[in-house]
């Protein structure tokens, strides 16, 4: 179990950070940071693990950031993701060096209510209320958006009429369009345009970037939060004074958001040493103490989130046109651990190009005080042996420093700390060795790695795709159906579920993050893209017969792997043959009732047979390919999405180059869900080989049928009386042709297409066969499985999984094995609806009859 100490500390979503020991309590309702290609993401936790015992190992870098982990626990390097024990002293590691604010739960208060828009129009406060922005609290999720877009925009934005504009480079406007929306508003596109400055009498152009949101009901809920209404220079405003009564990480997220659009970023003065961080403030003189207390306001909450400020200046007064205008400024203190705190707890938001200096700016300042703390070290060790009576030429031979340091620290009784020695790059020079990713991780070198015995050591997964998180700085780590058959019975089975539920769970990977049965290199992946089970076959993985039973035989010709990104095939090349997560599954199940004796006989399907039932898809590779054209839909079509009724339908026209690209690359991406499921019925082969200690083709292992859900396909139906070419999407849907339709399997074209719909884990399956009604009612589509009725939150809340598992087996003879008792829980049976219920609606319409039922023996989870 890769896991880490207690103690280690997760970075969550609004700069909070809490130790992982203590997020069991409410982790499925927390979101933790993700390192992606995107940037910094916040992630739900769907896992929490904790064991005891484990030999765990501390990790310090040469920047002094220390985590343990066990070996087995992934850490993110240049190369990927690499276990701890592959890593040695020297190596290099992926590091995030915000670490903010400790969380801790707001006082609970009412911010705004309806009382406070009496003079507003009613649909103005009813469009806030249907919103759930009033009343609004403390606690809410919303607050602590709203409090870094009333920063951003004290700083870096006005009001014109009911319009609200935030000014900033594109990639940081993205971040406040975002913001916006998640209120529920609708930010504009971001504008551009050229315009012309004058300072100090040079002129020159530059280009603005700017969003803005024109719904009234936003401008107002903005300005009684306390951005300033009217001309910011003339007005009497002060940090909003419910600050006071926030978490600490809230007060950080308004801090660091106008700091963001105004303060300094950070920079050298001299080649080693700091300017001070500052940010400067103009009011007019009549509005001077209002400035001031505005200001001051900032330092205090500074102060109380420990950082340390100098003394407030009255910089100039200068005549303009609306009056004398006062400059106040202050600025950080600039030593080293003032400056550290600030850039790693709080830092500048929707600014990236800050964030970015200041993540540099943190590893320089470490790397520098821990060299001058190991001079310091050297310097008090060698006074004392001097005192001790050894010779100087001695003490000079036992370090590793110039001799005149040696000299100084012994004769000169040198005061304060030393300086880095002559070599010790300076901070422009840093910045050309060193780079900081989109991600916001720098790299660094491991400095020591040590064995610090057993502890009780915990683990968390999260939804988002590249399954990592951040401890302690450190950053650590299609679908479809098939069935087999067999000609094993269900008295084989019994007295070995457990043994073959743990082979099958050991052998076939499952669960979050990479891990396939086949390791392979990105040529690889092409060719899977591109050729599908017949890759399979050509590579020993499958016969013949298994891509005969295969939709399509699993092969989309159409698929194109030029047309995936590489960032989509880096994460398929470590996956292929694997579960995944979440309602993904392995299971053996036994047949318990035949309807129809023809098309049973047809398919090689008897009551008390052992069968096995593959669910999953393309994992990492098919989501990353869908998310990546999806931007470039909204980008490219953004007009024709705004009229849809629901943006979860965005689409690119049929017949444009985008759609034709996109169709490429999902038949791409079956073709790799096909070759997924193939590598697994392989692996699953050897399983029971093992277990049986037969040949699998004594066994009859042969595939039954492998039919793809979620996908679409380009097929000819009649509409109207006429033959059509279509797109037939079917999203919780899967195919269901009847029998004598040319794309049925020559073996089953008499009866009809085999049709797989799996329940729950307690509830069972069916084995359909393709209806008459079918191209009529439905263009040749039915359920593709019974679907769910609960959420997976609040599944966990209803269900445990330990309990689900001990159920399941002492009172169904199902036995479960999963990643986790949350992963069992999300899927117990009763979050599903009536598979029976669902199947007998298919049967009735005549769009998929009835032929077998299976009932669950062994399951293993994704």
């Amino acid at each position: 179990m890769n896991c880490l100490s207690g103690e280690s500390e997760v970075l969550l979503s609004h700069g909070r950070r809490r130790q992982i020991r203590n997020l069991w309590a409410d982790f499925e309702d927390e979101r933790a940071v993700v390192t992606s290609d995107d940037g910094p993401v916040d992630a739900d936790i769907r896992l929490f693990t904790q064991t005891k015992d484990e030999v765990v190992y501390e990790v310090e870098t040469e920047t002094g950031d220390v985590v343990e982990a066990t070996a087995d626990h992934p850490f993110a390097t240049p190369d990927g993701m690499t276990e701890l024990r592959e890593l040695n002293e020297g190596d290099t590691v992926s590091l995030h060096p915000f670490e903010g604010l400790p969380d801790a739960e707001p006082p609970e208060f009412v911010l705004l209510d309806e009382s406070d828009f009496e003079d507003e129009d009613p649909q103005l406060v009813q469009a806030l209320v249907d919103r759930d922005l009033l009343p609004l609290k403390s606690t809410d999720e919303a607050v602590n958006r709203l409090l870094k877009l009333v920063a951003f925009h004290t700083g870096d934005g006005t009001f014109s009429g009911n319009q609200s504009w935030f000014y900033g480079d594109p990639e940081d406007l993205e971040a406040i369009r975002d913001d916006i929306e998640a209120l529920g508003f609708t930010p504009s596109r971001i504008y551009e345009r050229d315009r012309e400055h004058e300072i100090d009498g040079h002129s020159f152009e530059r280009t603005e970037y700017s969003v803005r949101s024109t719904a009234k009901s936003f401008r107002q809920l903005l300005v009684r939060l306390g951005a300033p209404a009217g001309t910011k220079v003339d007005s009497e405003f002060t940090a909003p004074t419910y600050l006071d009564r926030l978490a600490d990480w809230q007060k950080a997220l308004y801090l660091s958001a106008f700091f963001g659009a105004e303060m300094s970023a950070p920079d050298a003065m001299t080649g080693k040493n700091f300017y001070c961080p500052s940010v400067s403030h103009n009011r007019l003189a009549v509005r001077r103490d209002a400035g001031e207390q505005f200001m001051r306001d900032l330092m205090r909450h500074l102060g109380d989130l420990g950082v340390r400020v100098n003394a407030l200046e009255e910089v100039e007064r200068t005549e303009t046109t609306a009056g004398e205008t006062v400059r106040f400024r202050f600025g950080l203190k600039n030593d080293s651990d003032n400056l550290i705190r600030f850039f790693t707890r709080i830092g500048y938001r929707y600014n990236r190009e800050k964030r970015e200096r200041a993540m540099l700016a943190t590893q320089y300042l470490k790397r520098k005080e821990r060299v001058i703390d190991e001079r310091a070290r050297i310097a008090e060790d060698a006074r004392a042996l001097a005192d001790g009576g050894m010779a100087t030429a001695d003490i000079k031979q036992r370090f590793d420093v110039n001799d005149r340091f040696i000299e100084r620290s012994i004769y000169e009784g040198r005061s304060g700390r030393p300086r880095p020695p002559a070599d010790f790059p300076n901070f422009a020079e840093f910045r050309e060795m060193a780079e900081v990713r989109a991600d916001l991780t720098v790299d660094v070198e491991i400095d020591s790695i040590r064995e610090r015995g057993c502890k009780t050591v915990y683990d968390i997964g999260v939804t988002h795709d590249a399954h990592n998180f951040v401890a302690n700085g450190f950053v650590v780590s299609n679908c479809g159906v098939r069935m087999m058959k067999t000609n094993l019975s269900y008295d084989d089975l019994q007295g070995r579920e457990e043994e073959l539920v743990e082979s099958l769970f050991a052998n076939v990977p499952s669960g979050l993050g990479g891990g396939g049965v086949v390791e392979s290199g990105v040529d690889t992946v092409d060719r899977i893209l591109e050729e599908g089970v017949q890759w399979a076959v050509d590579e020993g993985w499958a016969v013949e017969a298994d891509m005969e039973h295969c939709e399509d035989e699993g092969f989309r010709p159409e698929g194109d792997a030029s047309a995936v990104s590489q960032k989509a095939k880096d994460r398929g090349k470590n996956q292929i043959g694997s579960l995944g997560s979440g309602n993904h599954f392995l299971e053996v199940q036994r047949v318990t009732d035949v309807f129809r004796d023809d098309v049973g006989d047809a398919y090689g399907l008897e009551e008390d047979q052992i069968v096995v039932l593959i669910h999953c898809g393309s994992r990492g590779l098919g989501h990353q390919t869908c998310n990546d054209y999806l931007r470039r839909i909204e980008k490219r079509h953004g007009d024709l999405l705004d009229r849809l009724p629901d943006k979860e339908l965005a689409a690119a026209p049929a017949g444009s180059e985008l759609a034709d690209e996109y169709y490429r690359a999902m038949c791409a991406a079956i073709n790799f869900a096909w070759v997924n499921r193939q590598l697994i019925m392989h692996r699953t082969r050897q399983v029971f080989e093992r277990v049986f200690d037969r040949d699998w083709r004594d066994m009859e292992m042969d595939l039954l049928y492998d039919v793809a859900h979620n996908i679409a396909k380009r097929e000819t139906h009649a509409v109207d009386g006429e033959d059509r070419d279509l797109f037939v999407h079917r999203k919780g849907a899967t195919r269901a042709f009847p029998a004598g339709h040319p794309e049925v399997p020559v073996a089953y074209r008499d009866v009809g297409q085999p049709i797989i719909i799996p329940g729950s884990m307690g509830a069972g399956s069916y084995v359909l066969r393709g209806g008459e009604a079918s191209m009529d009612l439905t263009f040749g589509s039915t359920a593709h499985g019974a679907g769910r009725t609960m959420s997976r939150t609040q599944a966990k809340q209803e269900f445990w999984g330990e309990t689900v598992q001990d159920e399941l087996r002492d009172q169904q003879h199902v036995y479960v094995k999963a990643q986790s008792g949350a992963t069992v829980a999300e899927e117990a049976p009763g979050v599903y609806k009536d598979v029976d219920e669902v199947v007998r609606v298919s049967d009735a319409l005549g769009i998929g009859d009835k032929v077998a039922r299976t009932y669950p023996v062994c399951n293993v989870k994704g």
